[in-house]
């Protein structure tokens, strides 16, 4: 039955309806987003499930039809109905990614390998694919917000993603094993080493945790490109925010303040910003996601084997 489906997975009516899905898991990433950390009230966290949506200022529940995916935050301008209060423009961001990656994870999983692996196959492969989004976009914002990268996300998705990279015939069963152990072990003696350097903490131990999530499904290669891709991407970043500050300190102006603090574009406000703390997670992310659809083109052209 599931094969009679093949010849509509490339029409545009079925990219809508997976961008839609997507969506909607975006919207629900969200809530994940908003609701897992750890706060002063909820030290463990508060469920996603209940209570229902509801507006944070004026606690009234979000009705169904404002609480469409994209769409709702558009027609409200991003606002609640009840009390106008201002909802962030990060909520229609994550939706609107996750959908989009959603959209490019059906075009790599099910449309692009279709010589290659049966179509029943390659649904479990896009079932993967966008669990993988989903996880990666929560893991990215909650570590933005918070520079936590939560084990209530990361444990249970190393088994799951373990177990997710069997459905590959050419994984053998260590594979993930091996990219576990390297994904936490890597990060964990390059912080060490750092630390006995240093002294002042380098890699933590939650970036660890996300690099065995990403070797339990992409094996030690998926873990060498996030940890490399990512130091590359963090690099670029960082020293761009570093060039961005000093220009803003220069068109400030370097006349101290009155309250003794160094003057913006001083050596002393530049040292603070080389001492600035970027979480890593959303780099790494980054570096993940590419490896996850990059991965088939590159052992296809230079003939690697699996793991």
């Amino acid at each position: 039955m599931l094969n009679d489906l093949e010849p509509l997975a490339s029409s545009p009516a079925t990219y809508g309806f997976v961008i839609v899905l997507g969506l909607l898991w975006g919207s629900f990433a969200n809530v994940c987003i908003y609701r897992w950390p750890p706060t002063d009230e909820f030290p463990d966290g508060r469920s996603v499930v209940r209570p229902g949506s509801h507006c944070f200022a004026c606690q009234a529940p979000i009705r169904w039809y404002d609480n469409v995916p994209v769409f709702a935050w558009l027609w409200l301008r991003g606002r609640c109905r009840s009390c106008g209060a201002h909802f962030s423009s990060r909520y229609l961001l994550v939706e609107a990614v996750t959908g989009a990656l959603f959209g490019f994870a059906w075009w790599a999983a099910v449309v692009m390998p279709t010589l290659f692996e049966p179509f029943d196959q390659r649904l479990l492969h896009f079932a993967v694919y966008a669990t993988f989004c989903f996880v990666m976009i929560v893991v990215t914002f909650i570590d933005l917000d918070h520079k936590l990268i939560l084990n209530k996300i990361t444990i249970p998705s190393i088994a799951i993603f373990y177990a997710a990279s069997l459905l590959w015939p050419e994984r053998r069963w260590y594979d993930g094993v091996v990219g576990i152990a390297i994904g936490y072990g890597l990060p964990w003696a390059i912080g060490e080493i750092y630390y006995r350097i240093t002294r002042r903490e380098g890699l933590g131990l939650g970036d660890g945790m996300l690099l065995a999530l990403i070797g339990a499904l992409l094996g030690w290669r998926g873990v060498l490109v996030a940890l490399f891709g990512g130091s590359m991407i963090g690099s670029v970043i960082g020293i761009t925010a570093l060039v961005v500050g000093r220009a803003a300190g220069s068109a400030a102006g370097a006349d101290p303040d009155p309250a003794g603090e160094p003057a913006p574009g001083t050596e002393e406000d530049n040292s603070s910003l080389l001492r600035t703390e970027l979480p890593f997670g959303p780099f790494l992310a980054m570096a993940a996601l590419f490896y996850l659809f990059a991965e088939p083109w590159i052992q296809l052209h230079f003939h690697l084997p699996g793991g």
